[in-house]
């Protein structure tokens, strides 16, 4: 069977279709478990959603939001709680991932920056992570695109073909910003599993047990598709969906993770993007008015980074509305299964863009561009729709989806995240609401409250901004510019995160004089 007819096919296991009779009977009277769609594309940063300009979000923002068109994301939005404050905590690619898959901080799941050649880090195989719980709870669990919380070793032969040793045919790397994850503890218990590696959006490297979805091809063998990588991916989402070629059990709930590569770089070329969208959209509009927010500085970021934002704006809006039509398609499939009411929908990203902003590209800093994400959930007849502060971290997530998908007596102990479910559902006795979120990465430790923006840097300097005043984040006030209790507050509250992250720094009570350390 090619991959096509596999993924679109309409003809369905007679067995798989019985039991998917009786358990669509299950879910009418609420006994099936929900099921998880969850949707994260890499760098895809708050402010690049088209609903915040429609009236009931205009004002969910202190900032402008860009010209962007996200027809398919706006329609979720208008049915989900949409979080204004949700945090990366660690703004890059890796250690973002490895917290969401482990509801661990880097210092404790082992990603403390990106996984690449030459590097140490790497997710400890051993950690329960969310799909583990999720397949032990008897879920069919799946993965689809970009994983990069594995350490990259070189494995492979110079075909890429996995060898898993370093000696010939093997000693060479797939990749040297990511690595195929071969089948074990790896995968997390994620039995239908397309992985897609390297950052070419028309031509990555595609690996999966299906032979179907990758040509014929084994397990370890890459596959070269030649079409646009998002594309490609909603074909295998779809295809488990709508399981009409016996893709998963049908007798199961369901778990499926898709992580697109784009809007990540390159964002360089016209080619970079779908030309369609791209001449539609985005290629005739004047740099002025894609780059709308006051803090961009177009030159700087061009001498510091050799990329003009001025020239990328316009491919990374064109990578962002592609997404988001093939989120479309995706969500369109679910409907068409008849799953749609009994499923939790999610959509986030792993952290932000700056696109110029600060004379930045790409991410890692604390500013909101890169530090604040995408993040709404659908829940039907559970989660009443709307605009939501809740200061979510990234290691929150694991054990508020658990909670919320009544799993939370199943959370494992290693997680070091809050399970914000009953705040969500307006359980009167629910956790309460944090009052700031951390930033834990290599060039710095930061807290962010809805006020205040407060960053210690590797080097004992420290930012500060007023995000009220200053939403744009462009005035670095002195210490002694806000009153002595918020400062005190911002200080205490960053030393019980790096206490509660056990940090480095909290170990070593480093900058003791800018942090307030709890005993």
């Amino acid at each position: 069977m090619d991959r096509r007819s596999f993924v679109t096919g309409a003809a369905a296991l007679a067995a798989s279709g019985t039991l998917a009779g009786q358990f669509s009977a299950a879910k009418r009277i609420g006994k099936r478990p929900p099921n998880l769609l969850f949707i994260m594309p890499d760098e895809f940063r708050l402010q690049a959603l088209g609903f915040w300009q429609k009236p009931e979000f205009k004002t969910a923002l202190r900032t402008v939001s860009d010209p962007v068109h996200t027809p398919a994301l706006d329609r979720l939005a208008a049915e989900s709680r949409v979080f204004t404050q949700a945090c990366a905590t660690a703004p890059v690619c890796s250690p973002s991932r490895a917290m969401l898959m482990s509801g661990m901080y880097p210092s404790q799941n082992g990603v403390i920056t990106n996984c690449y050649e030459g590097k140490p880090d790497g997710m400890h195989d051993d950690i329960v992570c969310l799909t583990d719980v999720l397949a032990k709870a008897g879920y069919y669990t799946g993965y689809v695109g970009k994983t990069h919380w594995e350490k990259t070793q070189p494995l492979f032969d110079t075909e890429g073909n996995y060898v898993g040793k370093e000696t010939a045919p093997g000693g060479h790397y797939t990749n040297p910003f990511d690595t195929y994850i071969p089948p074990g503890k790896g995968r997390h218990s994620n039995r239908y599993w397309f992985q897609d590696i390297k950052d070419r959006h028309f031509n990555a490297l595609s690996y999966s047990p299906v032979p179907a979805l990758v040509d014929g091809k084994k397990d370890g063998q890459p596959y070269h598709a030649h079409e646009f990588t998002p594309r490609l991916e909603a074909d295998a989402v779809i295809g488990f969906l709508k399981n009409n070629a016996g893709q998963r059990d049908a007798s199961k709930p369901f778990s499926i993770i898709w992580a697109p590569n784009p809007p990540h770089m390159p964002y360089y070329r016209p080619e970079d993007c779908e030309q369609d969208i791209y001449r539609k959209y985005y290629a005739d509009e004047p740099a002025s008015k894609l780059l709308n927010r006051p803090n961009v500085d177009a030159e700087k970021a061009l001498e510091d980074t050799q990329h003009d934002p001025r020239k990328c704006a316009a491919i990374y809006f064109s990578l962002v509305t592609s997404v988001d039509r093939q989120i479309g398609r995706v969500l369109q499939a679910l409907e068409e299964s008849g799953d749609a009411d009994n499923t939790i929908v999610v959509f986030t990203a792993d952290h932000g863009e700056m696109m110029g902003s600060h004379g930045r590209m790409a991410k890692s800093v604390i500013y909101d561009e890169s530090f604040l994400i995408p993040f709404m959930i659908r829940y039907p007849q559970h989660l009443t729709p709307g605009v939501e502060d809740l200061q979510l971290g990234r290691v929150d997530v694991m054990p508020t989806l658990l909670g919320m998908m009544g799993l939370k007596d199943k959370t494992p102990e290693t997680v070091r995240g809050v399970d914000y479910s009953g705040t969500l559902l307006g359980n009167r006795r629910a956790q309460p609401k944090p009052k700031s979120a951390a930033y834990l990465m290599e060039i710095g430790r930061g807290v962010r409250t809805n006020r205040y923006t407060y960053f210690v840097s590797a080097k004992g300097e420290t930012e500060l901004f007023d995000n009220v005043a200053d939403p744009y984040q462009m005035k670095n006030l002195p210490l002694t510019a806000i009153p002595p209790a918020d400062l005190h507050i911002l200080q205490a509250e960053l030393g019980q995160w790096l206490k509660t992250a056990q940090d480095p720094w909290y170990a070593d009570a480093q900058y003791k004089e800018l942090i307030a350390y709890p005993a």
